[in-house]
């Protein structure tokens, strides 16, 4: 049985986003709501009747989410959703790499900037540094399966990032596991808020303008409970859940509970 297309038929004909990405963009909002994996996704011939297109363009939208891992096609039955959904555990040992790669999903990631800035009068105060100090930048994209999925933004005093050995070269591994490496957390703060995307934002992670993020911005504390590190994950809001786990009582009861409140350490 083929269960109905839900909402989101509309495509802006005047837009100079091709017709099978505001296709494909629409799909992914009935991928994440779609109630049933073994209900048949909608044919090429209705999905074009829907959004009044060729089958041709469907099937460019198709064949994205297809090689993404969010779509099956099997032959004879129709095309499947996937149950192999981008979900964020977030724990103390968060790996996110190790998490995609058990759901069956290829990470990558892209390093989009890494630069040294003098400190801005915030960063000063945030790190309890001098006017004359500078900080390491770090922007990167992640994907997964060919699908943007999140814009990392992080910033560190230069002399942290120096004794990590941090370069642009490495800054695609994990950046918490490399600073721990080097010096010593006892924390992090995060807090989890819902934004709208920008121009810059909607580029990078390839969606439309306005179109709802998921925001995990972060602080990382040393035991003394300096700053060591600053910065925020932006997830589409379409295609990543940010998931949390926490016992009820038992020994890791106390420690959990800071994280529920935004303090964890990963």
């Amino acid at each position: 049985m083929v269960s109905e297309p839900f909402a989101g038929n509309q495509i802006d004909r005047n837009s100079p986003v091709p017709l099978f990405l505001q296709i494909r963009q629409a799909l992914l909002a009935d991928i994440r709501s779609w109630p049933d994996t073994a209900a048949q996704f909608p044919t090429d011939l209705a999905l074009a009747q829907r959004f009044s297109v060729s089958k041709m363009t469907v099937r460019q939208a198709i064949d994205d989410l297809v090689e993404a891992g969010l779509l099956e096609r099997h032959r004879g039955r129709g095309t499947f959703v996937t149950d192999r959904a981008f979900v964020e555990q977030l724990d103390p040992v968060l790996d996110i790499d190790q998490q995609y790669a058990a759901a069956g999903h290829s990470q990558t990631t892209r390093v989009l900037s890494f630069d040294r800035r003098p400190m801005t009068m915030r960063e000063q105060k945030l790190f309890g540094a001098q006017s004359d100090e500078t900080a390491v930048h770090i922007r990167r994209l992640r994907s997964a399966n060919g699908l943007p999925l999140a814009l990392d933004e992080r910033v560190m005093p230069a002399p942290i990032a120096d004794q990590a050995n941090f370069t642009a070269d490495n800054a695609v591994q994990s950046i918490i596991a490399r600073l721990r490496r080097a010096v010593p957390l006892a924390r992090a703060k995060w807090q989890m808020s819902a934004l709208l995307a920008d121009k810059d934002l909607a580029l990078n992670l390839s969606i439309h303008q306005g179109a709802p993020v998921l925001e995990r911005a972060m602080t990382y504390l040393d035991p003394k409970g300096a700053i060591l590190l600053t910065g925020r994950s932006l997830h589409r809001g379409d295609l990543v859940s940010c998931a949390f786990e926490l016992p009820l009582d038992g020994p890791e009861h106390t420690g959990l509970l800071e994280m529920a409140r935004g303090e964890a350490l990963n």
